[in-house]
């Protein structure tokens, strides 16, 4: 999921199970995490469950990436500051929100900043794992998901937060919210909020703004703002690698 914020945008703290690379359009990025001084950087990048918030005077690009793909991994939890060449590189990766394939574009990414040694080593991802978390969305019970991957479900809780960070039941509400997200340009929130399995919109507003230190309301005047917006799931890069 790729989310662009306008000029001058502050994001409230927050903390969420996947990576975050933060860019801006131009100049810095201004940042605070887990709550140490304020910093600035041309990028940066945050790890899993790192509390942050982040602001730009021209606006930035958020980019979310499940620690399963790639073989990202739970992470160090310490944000990761980019230099300029960095930043450069991943700002014109994702800079326009309908062009080329999100799931590339995050490899892309990836492997930039791996080869730039900004990222953990790779972590061995059971497939099995992959699997009940691509589908923890629509199951209503964890046995459920555990039985299509033949696995118990004390085991299978065990495996997703050793290699992920996070329990399913986070990353089934984390999923969740980034369908209701991916609805929220074409429906009323509570109906975003109702077809993503959410009570009720309190309860997706609640979730946002944990999550993603937005409400549904913000996000969708985002969106709404972007330049270069298409109706379709491409818009926000939406995807496996989100």
């Amino acid at each position: 999921m790729a989310i662009h914020y306008p000029a001058g945008q502050v994001i409230k703290a927050h903390a969420h199970p996947g990576w975050n690379i933060v860019i801006p359009r131009a100049g810095h990025i201004t940042w605070e995490a887990d709550q140490r001084p304020v910093l600035q950087a041309a990028g940066v990048v945050f790890p899993p469950h790192v509390t942050h918030r982040t602001s730009s005077v021209a606006g930035h690009v958020s980019v979310f990436i499940d620690p399963w793909h790639l073989q990202l991994g739970p992470g160090h939890r310490r944000a990761i500051p980019l230099d300029l060449p960095a930043a450069d590189h991943v700002r014109n990766l994702w800079l326009l929100v309908d062009v080329g394939d999100p799931d590339e574009r995050a490899r892309e990414t990836v492997a930039l900043l791996r080869r730039r040694d900004l990222l953990p080593r790779r972590v061995a991802i059971d497939p099995r794992v992959a699997a009940a978390l691509a589908n923890s969305a629509v199951a209503e019970r964890l046995d459920q998901v555990a039985a299509a991957v033949r696995l118990s479900p004390s085991r299978l809780r065990a495996l997703v937060h050793e290699q992920t960070g996070a329990p399913p039941a986070q990353w089934r509400m984390w999923r969740r919210l980034r369908a209701a997200i991916l609805d929220l340009p074409a429906k009323p929130i509570a109906l975003a909020a109702f077809d993503a399995g959410f009570a009720d919109q309190a309860h997706l507003t609640r979730t946002a703004t944990r999550l993603v230190g937005q409400t549904p309301g913000d996000l969708a005047r985002n969106f709404n703002a972007t330049p270069h917006r298409r109706q379709d799931e491409g818009t926000f890069a939406l995807t496996a690698a989100a």
